[in-house]
């Protein structure tokens, strides 16, 4: 789901490819994803998996699905976030919009994108789950998306940047996107270690107006971050205090043009938008970078791009709609530079509706992907310059917000919301491979 923008009403080279692989259903195909069976849990939009659990964010909350029998899933709880003040910590700011929920361990986090923060939230009993705090974020803005390992939690930031020049006072949209670093060793006391916004590496993507950091992942002490217009991001985060720009690649030719800023003290919000910003480019530009995951080896990124046609242009086709870049990244050398280079792309599935790439997983031999109604598919990447399709499951009138690997399976997170025949849940999918 695209960052929204409150108050306003609102690479080329040649690679190897994957086709989406037809409008086909799913119930028959050799190539098929099979259900073996579903939970429901309304609303529900991210899913994340530890052992036999998977966790769920429900907007006002979070949803957790016992599914050590894939056969017989069973939603064991189901919590709605407490206002700050009930729960301990930082009693400042506010919660609400849970878009993403992570795990490790005992620990989960759900990230409040219509709120401040993020909660904490004790999952040694998955069946009995405790808030421990909440966290305020340093500029009061929403947490779109987190990732939780190793005591630590990456927070989105994507706030507006107040500057002062010739022209008066004025407001960089996005100028403050970047990345909040939060030490959870004690969970119920969260604290900063550090904020990084990308004006201090790429001011001139900074002031584009159009890059917020939708989305990151974190592995082997790096950090990559899904800047739309801006590309992916990496930073160094092997001491978490300290962050520092690594690289950039993927960027859209135009990522870095200058939007001007907004003057509050001569228009409003909406009429700058009106005015000024660039809606177009924004849904379904050459850009649009909306999810990021390097291999597990570290030796390839994988970046979704979420891109809607539909708003610019009647019935567009599918090629208007958003794929997979696959980018092979080098190790780092002497001069703390990386050397990229793009490989490979999955189009996006030829089916009806929204189908543009959503969140996925990446594992040694597979990527499992979402596609909202493009269904949930698989992707043998064994040879990441040549992908090949190896699974799908798409049946009618439902859409799906993510695709995660787990054991043998792949759980697809149904949404509701963009579904005509569910109002949401976990769908535990197999294969006969």
């Amino acid at each position: 789901m695209v960052k929204g923008l409150a108050g306003t009403g609102l690479a080329t080279s040649a690679v190897g490819s994957a086709s989406g692989a037809g409008s086909d259903r799913s119930g028959g195909d050799d190539d098929a994803l099979t259900l073996v069976a579903a939970a429901g849990v309304e609303n529900a939009m991210e899913v994340v998996a530890d052992d036999e659990y998977a966790y769920v964010a429900t907007g006002r909350g979070m949803a957790i699905v016992d599914w050590e029998d894939p056969n017989e899933p069973d939603v064991v709880a189901d919590i709605e976030a407490s206002d700050p003040e009930a729960i301990g910590g930082d009693d400042r700011g506010a919660t609400g919009g849970v878009l993403d929920v992570k795990v490790d361990d005992d620990l989960a986090i759900m990230a409040h994108d219509d709120g401040t923060g993020i909660t904490t939230v004790d999952v040694s009993d998955p069946s009995d789950p405790e808030e421990l705090a909440f966290y305020h974020t340093l500029d009061a803005v929403g947490v779109h998306n987190a990732f939780l390992t190793d005591e630590t939690v990456y927070m989105t930031i994507s706030g507006d940047r107040m500057i002062q020049d010739d022209a008066g006072v004025g407001v960089r949209i996005f100028g403050n996107a970047g990345v909040e670093i939060v030490d959870v060793e004690d969970p119920r006391r969260p604290e900063r270690a550090a904020t990084w916004y990308l004006h201090e590496a790429l001011p001139d993507y900074a002031d584009a107006g159009i890059n917020p950091n939708h989305d990151l992942y974190e592995q082997d002490g790096f950090l990559y971050n899904a800047f739309w217009d801006a590309g992916v991001v990496v930073l160094d985060v092997d001491e978490p205090t300290d962050p520092s720009f690594v690289t950039q690649f993927g960027a859209a030719p135009d990522g870095d043009e200058e939007l001007r800023p907004w003057r509050p003290r001569e228009e409003s919000r909406s009429e700058f938008f009106d005015a000024a910003f660039p809606s177009e480019r924004y849904s379904a530009g050459e850009g649009n970078t909306h999810y990021v995951q390097p291999s597990p080896d570290g030796e390839y990124v994988y970046v979704g791009d979420e891109k809607f046609p539909g708003q610019v242009q009647e019935n567009p086709p599918t090629e208007a709609f958003g794929g997979i870049r696959i980018f092979r990244t080098e190790e780092l050398d002497d001069d703390g530079k990386q050397h990229v280079e793009r490989v490979g792309y999955i189009s996006p599935p030829d089916a009806e509706g929204l189908r543009t790439a959503h969140n996925f997983d990446v594992t040694d031999d597979y990527l499992h992907a979402s596609w909202y109604n493009g269904g949930v598919r698989r992707y043998d990447v064994t040879d990441p310059s040549n992908p090949k399709a190896a699974g799908v499951y798409n049946p009618d009138g439902q859409s799906f917000w993510t695709a995660v690997a787990s054991d043998d399976y792949t759980l697809g997170g149904i949404y509701g919301a963009g579904s005509d025949a569910h109002e949401g849940g976990v769908a535990i999918l197999s294969s006969d491979d």
